[in-house]
């Protein structure tokens, strides 16, 4: 057994496991010295996370009868496996029989007992179309809420980072872990509390001389059923679609560079901006910019941003939060695999954003997205350099695990155009929920705390630590 070890924003140690509703022994009478557990699942669970506290620092924790291990209240798993499970703990040092404290639970199908997140599907999704996405899952996400935080950046730091929007789990903030990650929140995204992970990209900005921090927030086209944009993606990076794995819970990652300028462009099979008009695709119309281009109304700015989908294996993050992953590339014979130092192929997410140019947010000169800058910007932006060249996003896994092994065995290798959340199962995802969806005051043209130490931007990611919990990935079967 390996405990997933969390580290909360004071330092001590978060870590998780599992347990019942009973707080009877089981198979044996605890002693008088037995640990009294507080917190547990339930008896019965569709959820394959578990979490539960205990009175006493240290014990030795073991699951499903594996060797006894040193561990710290609280525990956390985040992909317990379908079937009966056994918890025991017992204080440090003891192997006196009878000393452990046991639990039983029994995590069940989530096919066969539905929660309300998920609809009776009134379609099945198309094949996937030639020289497209090979096969696809797309949903649709509302706005939930704004703020200066950055629980992968800068975990347990209050308002250190620059000014992101925020969709999916609604309680995301700087303290944000993988377990509360699972246990706090609902979802903005269809599935609600089947998709509870959290999304999030630098605030888009545009020129306001009439406000008093001289921005206005774009946003996005997002959250109403009827007219918004599906948005975040799920899809193959590699060509043999059956060596791909389902993405690990409480993976985290980002994509891009926040330290990019127009004078050191990123790679636009990253990240990249076009004119909702250009109809750029990347099959007979690769016309993309590593800057915002100047959109006329009634036009929309697009945006797209692709996570690299090869893992190491081992690592939930890593100190960049980047080393850990890496992008396919073609071997000698052209075809799509992974390097051999991130061997493991897995679901590829990816962001594809469009903003209405709108005369609240347009230039009224141009009537275009002139002037439009991200928070992460660290550059004056004018007509020479213009904005969007720090584009980058954040993604941290909370989907329900039996939910990402369907998009992958169903939507990916099934080879279907899964569109608004249709797992191409019989079951859609939930409709989207609006969150607070607040606009907080710009700070240093959306730098915010950052902009006070423009200097140290570059060095940002490379500085940021990682918690345990990052570097253990086992789980019970």
């Amino acid at each position: 057994m390996v405990l997933a070890v969390t580290a909360t924003a004071c330092g001590q140690s978060e870590s998780a496991l599992v347990a019942t509703d009973s707080v009877e022994a089981v198979g044996n009478t605890p002693t008088a010295a037995a640990i009294e557990i507080s917190t547990w699942p339930d008896a019965t669970t569709i959820d394959r996370f578990a979490s539960f506290a205990f009175a006493d620092d240290p014990a030795e924790c073991r699951v499903d009868g594996d060797a006894f291990e040193a561990c710290t209240s609280p525990v956390f798993f985040a992909d317990v496996g379908e079937g009966a499970h056994t918890f025991d703990v017992r204080p440090a040092g003891s192997s006196q029989v009878g000393a452990e404290t046991s639990y039983a639970w029994e995590v069940l199908n989530l096919w066969d007992n539905p929660t309300d997140d998920l609809i009776a599907a009134t379609k099945q999704p198309d094949a996937a179309a030639p020289n497209s996405w090979r096969g696809i899952l797309r949903i649709n996400c509302d706005f939930s809420h704004s703020s200066y935080d950055d629980p992968i950046v800068f975990p347990g730091e209050e308002g250190a980072a620059h000014l992101h929007r925020f969709y999916g789990n609604t309680e995301v903030d700087f303290d944000t872990t993988l377990s509360s990650l699972y246990t706090e929140g609902v979802s903005t995204c269809q599935g609600n509390e089947l998709n509870l992970s959290s999304y999030w990209v630098p605030a888009l900005l545009s020129p306001d001389p009439d406000s008093t921090d001289g921005w206005a927030p774009v946003p996005a086209v997002v959250g109403n059923n009827d007219e918004a944009h599906e948005v975040f993606y799920y899809s193959a990076g590699v060509d043999d679609l059956q060596s791909i794995q389902p993405i690990p819970a409480g993976l985290r990652m980002i994509a891009g560079d926040a330290t990019a300028t127009p004078d050191d462009p990123q790679d636009t099979s990253i990240v990249r901006w076009h004119c909702q008009s250009w109809e750029s695709n990347d099959a007979t119309n690769p016309t993309f910019s590593a800057t915002i281009p100047e959109c006329e109304a009634p036009d929309r700015v697009r945006m797209d941003i692709f996570f690299p989908s090869c893992w190491n294996g081992v690592d939930l993050d890593s100190e960049d939060h980047k080393s850990h992953m890496a992008y396919p590339i073609k071997d000698d014979s052209g075809t799509v695999v992974c390097p051999d130092s991130h061997p493991v192929p897995i679901v590829r997410p990816s962001y594809h954003y469009a903003f209405g140019v709108l005369p609240d947010v347009f230039d009224p000169s141009t009537r275009a997205s002139t002037g439009w800058r991200l928070s992460a910007d660290s550059y004056t932006v004018d007509g020479d350099n213009p904005g969007g060249a720090a584009l980058h996003a954040d993604w941290f896994n909370g989907w329900h695990p039996s939910v990402m092994e369907a998009i992958l065995e169903t939507c990916i290798q099934g080879r279907l155009d899964c569109h608004d959340g249709n797992l191409g199962n019989g079951f859609r995802l939930s409709d989207v929920f609006e969150g607070v969806q607040n606009d907080p005051e710009v700070i240093s043209d959306g730098l915010g705390a950052m902009g006070d130490h423009a200097d140290m931007v570059g060095s940002i990611s490379a500085s940021a630590t990682v918690s345990e919990e990052a570097h253990r990935v086992d789980q019970p079967d």
